[in-house]
Parts: C-alpha cells; sequence; structure tokens
C-alpha cells in the first residue's frame, strides 16, 4: 500500500508540512505549482496526498480536506473540465477528525490561536490522478502557512491516518456523498466531527449544479453506500435529478 505525499517547493504551507513529515517518510517534492500537476507528472500510487496552502479572501486561519476535480465545465484553477479524481471517503474523513483531534490539543495547551477545521467541496486540479487522491491544507494567509505548530499538527494527522488505513484500524461506517450547502460544507463537516456514523467522501455544494457525466464518475471512483442530500442547502431541481439519479443506481438517500 503506497502512499505518495506531494509537496511544491513554491508553496510555503506545502513546505511547512513538509519538513514534519521528511523524517518518516519520502516526500515527492516538486518545482511546479500543486495544481499545475497531472498524472504523468506522478509515481503510480495507492493513494496521493497534497501538502498544500489554502487561501481565502476572508483569510480566516484554517485547516481544512477536500478530494481535487472539477464538477462543471469551469477549469479555471486547472484539470479538465467536469473530471474528478478518485474519492476514497475512509481517508478524508480520518484526516479530517485527527486535525481536528490534534488541533484541539495545540488549541488547548494554547499552543496555537484559533483555526477553523472543516471540509471542503470538490474543486480545482488536479484532476486525472487514478487513485484516491486529497488536499490537507493551512490557509488562510502567508501568516498561517510558515505557522509551525499548524505544519505539525498537519503532519501528525497524516502519519496517524496512514498507519490508521495501513492496519486497517477503524470502524465500519456508511461511505457517503453529500450534496448542497456552501463552500465548506458545514453541515457534513458537523456531522462529520460529532457523530461517528458516516465516512464522507465527495462533497458537492450547492453552486454546483452537476451533470449526469459528473454523477456517473462519482459512484465509479468512489465507494458509495448513501448519499445525503442538505436539504435546505439544495436547489429543488437538483435534488429532484440527484434522487432519481441515485434511485436508479439502487443507492439510498437520506434528506439531512
Amino acid at each position: 500500500m503506497k502512499f505518495l505525499l506531494i509537496s511544491s517547493n513554491k508553496d510555503l504551507a506545502s513546505k511547512n508540512i513538509a519538513s514534519h513529515l521528511k523524517e518518516y517518510f519520502d516526500i515527492f517534492e516538486t518545482d511546479k505549482e500543486l495544481l499545475e500537476l497531472k498524472s504523468s507528472d506522478l509515481e503510480d500510487a495507492d493513494y496521493y496526498i497534497f501538502l498544500s496552502k489554502h487561501r481565502s479572501k476572508a483569510n480566516q486561519p484554517s485547516l481544512t480536506v477536500h478530494t481535487p476535480g472539477n464538477l462543471t465545465e469551469n477549469n479555471d484553477f486547472g484539470g479538465n473540465p467536469k473530471e474528478v479524481c478518485p474519492c476514497d471517503a475512509i481517508l478524508n474523513t480520518l484526516l479530517l477528525k485527527n486535525i481536528y483531534k490534534n488541533y484541539n490539543i495545540y488549541y488547548e495547551n494554547n499552543k496555537i490561536s484559533k483555526f477553523d477545521v472543516s471540509f471542503e467541496v470538490v474543486h480545482h486540479s488536479p484532476t486525472d490522478l487514478n487513485a484516491p487522491t486529497v488536499f490537507v491544507e493551512i490557509g488562510s494567509s502567508e501568516k498561517e502557512w510558515v505557522l509551525k505548530e499548524a505544519g505539525e499538527i498537519i503532519a501528525k494527522s497524516v502519519l496517524e491516518t496512514i498507519e490508521m488505513i495501513k492496519n486497517r484500524d477503524y470502524e465500519d461506517r456508511l461511505k457517503v456523498i453529500g450534496f448542497g450547502g456552501g463552500h465548506y460544507a458545514p453541515k457534513f463537516t458537523k456531522l462529520a466531527l460529532e457523530y461517528d456514523k458516516y465516512y464522507f467522501g465527495y462533497l458537492i455544494p450547492k453552486y454546483a449544479s452537476v451533470s449526469e457525466d459528473v454523477l456517473n464518475q462519482l459512484v465509479n471512483k468512489m465507494e458509495v453506500d448513501k448519499v445525503l442530500i442538505d436539504w435546505k442547502g439544495c436547489r429543488g431541481e437538483d435534488k429532484k435529478r440527484y434522487m432519481e439519479f441515485f434511485k436508479n443506481k439502487g443507492i439510498d438517500v437520506e434528506r439531512v
């Protein structure tokens, strides 16, 4: 089972996280931006974990987890239109929960200031990888990107997650795709962190009305037990389409 950890020398947060992992892992380092990478740039692996910065206009300190991909024709941030990377719901959710756990230890010991810990929805490149792919990110400005403690939290969480998966040290739970809500998937983040019921994989926001082609990729590139729809956070016409699509696939849909 090979985990490829990917770091960019052009990304301050990436270099920060990688510096805390190098004694435990061989890091795949590149002089390209992470969003410029394609499958042809990388070694074959069973899992790809990108160590990355997160940028937002609000500059809110944050630690985030998400699978990359383009849900629509818009590929302004690289990759192919309407293409998503494979996703492992267990990997994504264990990463989020470990980051949250380790962040809280640091916060309670006054080693770090207030950060948000959350999922993000599917967005940006790369899109053409052939194994489960996830980004773990420090946001949202240079001040946080270089913060030693933030890098330590992400690194420790990555190591713990890899060990849990290698040893199969986790419980069986439903693997789900979530539809609806905003970019930081607040409802699904809350469900992941506060309840031990689901492993969350692909998260699709309200603003992305995805086509049947993309819906097919979601079920073909991830092991799916159930679909959750944020009922108040999803357009009516999209809810109808999604429910019909998954019903025809024999996949249960639950309103949350």
